[in-house]
């Protein structure tokens, strides 16, 4: 598996992890907290993506990449 699906299964496994976090300890009914997650899940997944594009253009992962 190429390093890029590896990178991008890791984004996907941190937002649902931080999604399900933080959604869960909200006191709402069961139709928000699903709302709630994805919400969580693609602000915390476009954080996280733009947080490694950042690193990866001033090349702090190069070491990484290769």
């Amino acid at each position: 598996m190429s390093g890029t699906m590896i990178g991008f299964f890791v984004l996907m496994i941190i937002s649902t992890v931080f999604g399900w976090l933080f959604s869960r300890t909200k006191k709402v009914e069961k139709p928000v907290k699903a709302m709630l997650f994805v919400l969580y899940f693609w602000g915390s997944f476009f954080v996280q993506l733009i947080i490694f594009s950042l690193l990866y253009y001033f090349g702090l992962l190069s070491d990484f990449m290769t």
